[in-house]
C-alpha cells in the first residue's frame, strides 16, 4: 500500500484497549530515540471521571493534532503516538454513534498505524471495560474493518512479550521505509 510520507513521520499505536499501545509507545520511542507523544485521555478529568461525551472527545482529538504540530517543530526524526485520531474516532462511534469530525482527516495524515493486537491476560484498569477476551478480539476486528475500509497504511503487532513487539515493530518499520 503506498501511503504519504510526512516530516517528520508520524507512527500511530492504535487498538482496543488491554493491547498494550502505551508500554509499546514509549518503549518504541525510547528504543529509537523518536520523539513520544503520549495518551491525553488518561489522564483527563472528563475521561477519569467517566463523564466523557463526544464534546470531550473531540476536544482530545484538537489537543491530540495540537501536540503533534508542536512535536513537528522540534529536531525529532520522527513521532510516536499513544493512540490517536483512530482510538478517539472509534470511541465516539461505539458511545455515541457518531464519529468526531475530522478525524478521519486527522488518520489519512498518519504514516503508519500499528495495530496493537490485544493481550489474552487482563490487566485491570479503571478506564477499561471489556475484561473478556472475546469481546476485545471482535472490538479489534471493527477497528481492522475500519482501517481496511479507508485505505489507511497500518500493520498488526502481534500479541507476544514486550521485547519482541519492539522488534516486530521496527521491522514493520523498516519495511514501511519509515526507519533510515
Amino acid at each position: 500500500m503506498s501511503f504519504r510520507r510526512l516530516t517528520p513521520p508520524v507512527v500511530v499505536l492504535t487498538g482496543v484497549e488491554n493491547s498494550g499501545k502505551t508500554t509499546l509507545a514509549a518503549a518504541l520511542a525510547g528504543d529509537l530515540d523518536w520523539a513520544h507523544l503520549p495518551e491525553a485521555a488518561r489522564t483527563d478529568p472528563a475521561v477519569t471521571s467517566g463523564q466523557v461525551n463526544t464534546h470531550d472527545l473531540q476536544r482530545l482529538l484538537a489537543q491530540h493534532l495540537h501536540s503533534l504540530e508542536h512535536l513537528r517543530t522540534t529536531a525529532t526524526p520522527a513521532i510516536v503516538c499513544d493512540t490517536g485520531p483512530l482510538v478517539l474516532d472509534r470511541w465516539s462511534s461505539e458511545a455515541f454513534g457518531q464519529p468526531l469530525e475530522g478525524a478521519l482527516e486527522a488518520q489519512r495524515s498518519v504514516d503508519l498505524f500499528l495495530l496493537c493486537h490485544t493481550l489474552p491476560e487482563w490487566e485491570p484498569d479503571p478506564l477499561r471495560s471489556l475484561p473478556r477476551h472475546e469481546d476485545r478480539i471482535l472490538h479489534q476486528q471493527r477497528y481492522i474493518d475500519h482501517l481496511e475500509s479507508h485505505r489507511l497504511p497500518w500493520a498488526m503487532v502481534p500479541a507476544q512479550a514486550l521485547s519482541q513487539r519492539i522488534e516486530t515493530a521496527k521491522a514493520l518499520l523498516a519495511h514501511y521505509t519509515l526507519l533510515t
